[in-house]
């Protein structure tokens, strides 16, 4: 068999689970192919400060093999940095950054936004102003049966406050409420010089990467708040490389959140690297799910700039109903936080765009988003600029 050699540069999200966590998930998608594809998975082993591991399968029937070499892009330590423990600290910071947020969106891009997406942004400020005051009512009326009004709600009050934290993290509200937090600080360049010079160290792997000729192709797969770290990401391999990367070489970015950075008026520094990135000439699919309000899917990532996409963009619901039964679509979309990790995943059946489509087999992404298309009956042609029509 002839073996296509697959380079798989990943970039998880705002997660301190950290490589062996993505791993594990890994695995266990290919522990599942293993059937099929006769598909085997490595450890994962340190190398050069990032996290390495390789896939390799193959399938008799049409004689193709492949052997896909993942790069986990370690950042998780810098995640741990940035993860606010205190649970009244991070809801003043919390504060500060929705501050931050109303007072420099634009709102006009904002309309762009999908609904979903609105209310997971805005449910965490919302939910750890309103619980407490929920908590009050009924608790301050049941006690008022007892004990004086003007004693009972006060109680119940402290009641809210203290028992907040506790029901915002059962919604997952404080990994949101870090999440924001986060990204408030990139919007205004201030999240740190160690970031700064991680974003760099990875630029220098991807551009090590495309150098070397072992590979029919390269993939940068981002997850997440993966896809907002990697515009500085690819705006420095954009300036390396002259504007244009090699046909082999494609960015993926799954459950991108890109936009909440774009629409706000301050991020002056990530707007600039936003323009280079919107005119590189590259591959760049980019994979969202309106059932997922933890990403902002289907609106141009650069919705606020002179250009707002990059030529070489392909934006396409991954279609979880067609590819899942009934009761598992059901099921995954009842819970919310699972559903933002479903592009991980494969779910019941095979999908050309699933991540194991994309990383591990002998197709190529072109052809994959081929196979996509005509299974689908849908143009995964780029689509019109969302602006022109708000």
């Amino acid at each position: 068999m002839q073996m296509f050699k697959r380079k798989v540069l990943y970039l998880g999200g705002f997660d301190p689970r950290g490589a062996r966590f993505y791993h594990w998930l890994c695995a266990e998608q290919v522990t599942a192919l293993a059937g099929d594809d006769a598909a085997t998975i490595t450890d994962p082993k340190r190398r050069g400060g990032n996290i390495h591991w390789r896939v390799e399968g193959g399938c008799a029937a049409d004689g193709t093999a492949y052997r896909t070499d993942f790069e986990c892009l370690v950042w998780d330590d810098l995640v741990r940095h940035h993860w606010i423990k205190g649970a009244f600290t991070l809801l003043s910071h919390g504060l500060r950054a929705y501050g931050w947020f109303i007072s420099q969106i634009d709102w006009r891009a904002a309309r762009a936004v999908p609904g979903g997406s609105k209310v997971t942004l805005f449910y965490p400020g919302a939910s750890m102003l309103l619980a407490p005051l929920l908590v009050m009512a009924v608790l301050g009326t049941l006690l008022s049966l007892l004990i004086p009004a003007w004693l009972a709600f006060p109680v119940a009050l402290a009641a809210g406050v203290a028992v907040t934290p506790t029901l915002l993290k059962r919604v997952h509200s404080l990994w949101l409420l870090r999440f924001i937090v986060f990204n408030d600080l990139l919007a205004r360049d201030a999240a740190g010089d160690a970031l700064t010079a991680r974003l760099a160290s990875f630029a220098d792997r991807i551009h090590a990467t495309l150098d070397e000729e072992e590979w029919d192709e390269i993939v940068f797969l981002t997850h997440s708040n993966g896809s907002v770290l990697s515009v500085p990401i690819m705006a420095d391999l954009l300036a390396r490389r002259g504007g244009t990367l090699p046909d082999r070489f494609s960015t993926v970015t799954l459950g991108g959140t890109i936009q909440l950075i774009a629409c706000r008026r301050d991020a002056r520094a990530y707007g600039a690297m936003l323009d280079v990135v919107a005119a590189g000439r590259y591959r760049w699919l980019d994979i969202g799910s309106l059932t997922d309000g933890a990403c902002i899917p289907l609106v141009d990532p650069c919705l606020t700039r002179p250009v707002t996409r990059p030529a070489g963009l392909v934006q396409v619901s991954p279609r979880w109903f067609r590819y899942s039964d009934p009761a598992t679509y059901a099921a995954k979309r009842r819970d919310k936080y699972e559903t933002h990790f479903n592009y991980l995943r494969r779910l019941d059946r095979p999908s050309p765009l699933d991540y194991i489509g994309i990383t591990c087999g002998a197709r190529p992404l072109p052809l994959s988003i081929a196979a996509f298309q005509a299974e689908n009956g849908v143009d995964v042609r780029p689509v019109k600029t969302v602006l022109a029509h708000v």
